[in-house]
């Protein structure tokens, strides 16, 4: 078994203990909250974890009511002073694998300097630079990934950003559904494991097109990352409607499209995919929809969460999945891309 398949096919295991580990930090995290004394929101990363900071964003605007941002860490440590006044009374999110990225602890320093700014940051390894450079650290060892491309670390620190937005709003309802989708990732990875392979293996797929929207348009392109590191093929993300304006010249009969349906407006979403369709690209669509309304090859259907958000954890294992079996079937080693590393220092 390769190292990347047992860290996206049982990472309803690492997901249950997250949650598990939030329960038992609320107080903690609501005590540091209370006393912070922040009057905005940065949330940072890089590469995939970037890209679920863009979600984090999204998710507490709509929420929080307060003032939020999301930034590239290395966009934050090689432009400091052009943002340093957006930053001030900011508490930054960071959200880190290795907590020893450059990019990372630099922004994170910067920041505290130049803006004074608070650190809450979530991170696979323990004891890291990024522990010890945080007002508040949270340490989750069981979500590290061992391959070089991170798959469940990222899925659980999407957890982790959303369940910190529920306790900074006050937003029970996400917490209850954050725990629900984590209680039935198990049933929902056995449920399509396999059909998810029949696609991902189907031998006619030489570029990937990820299309979705709102809260889930960042971590679908986490997804996407995820899927261009094990196969090692062309991977582009879109907002769905904006695809015609942009994306429509990658479409062939080669071309595999992964589509977050939002559960908003299905006429308009119906008549993209047909046209879709018509120009040769396989469409899988991932949607709250029982019925595969849209003549998708594989329509998988998602729990219909009152949190748009939360249908991001199932989301992210479909992306992954299918990328890992593409690779697999590609003969390549999704544990491995000797461009990657596991952290970058620079």
């Amino acid at each position: 078994m390769y190292k990347t398949e047992g860290e996206i096919f049982k990472q309803h295991i690492s997901l249950r203990q997250t949650i598990a580990y939030l329960q038992g930090m609320s107080e903690k995290i609501k005590d540091f909250f209370a006393l912070a004394g922040f009057y905005s929101v940065t949330f940072t990363g890089c590469g995939a974890n970037y890209a679920i900071s863009r979600s984090a964003e999204l998710s507490l605007k709509t929420r929080g009511g307060l003032h939020s941002m999301s930034f590239p860490a290395g966009d934050l440590s090689l432009n400091m002073r052009y943002y340093q006044d957006m930053l001030n009374g900011t508490l930054l999110f960071v959200s880190s694998r290795s907590g020893q990225t450059s990019e990372v602890i630099s922004s994170v320093e910067k920041a505290r300097h130049a803006a004074g700014a608070l650190t809450l940051s979530t991170c696979a390894t323990p004891d890291s630079r990024l522990s010890h450079c945080s007002d508040m650290c949270l340490e989750m060892p069981w979500i590290l990934d061992e391959s070089s491309c991170a798959t469940r670390s990222v899925s659980n620190m999407y957890i982790a950003n959303l369940y910190n937005i529920g306790l900074l709003s006050g937003a029970g309802k996400l917490l209850d559904e954050l725990k629900d989708a984590t209680d039935n990732q198990e049933k929902f990875i056995d449920r399509y494991s396999s059909e998810l392979e029949g696609i991902g293996q189907s031998g006619l797929i030489d570029k990937v097109l990820v299309l979705a929207d709102s809260e889930l348009s960042g971590v679908a392109e986490a997804g996407a990352i995820a899927i261009q590191r094990m196969c090692q093929i062309p991977v582009k993300y879109c907002h769905i409607l904006d695809v015609r304006h942009c994306e429509l010249t990658m479409l062939d009969h080669q071309t595999l499209v992964l589509a977050a349906v939002t559960p908003l407006e299905d006429a308009y979403q119906c008549v993209l995919f047909r046209e879709i369709a018509d120009m040769g690209a396989q469409i899988v669509t991932i949607s709250s929809h029982p019925d595969n309304i849209f003549g998708s090859a594989l329509n998988v259907v998602l729990p219909d969460y009152e949190n748009y958000a939360v249908r991001g954890v199932p989301l992210l294992f479909c992306l992954q999945a299918i990328g890992f079996h593409k690779a697999v079937s590609d003969g390549k080693n999704p544990d491995t891309n000797r461009n990657l590393t596991n952290w970058v220092k620079l």
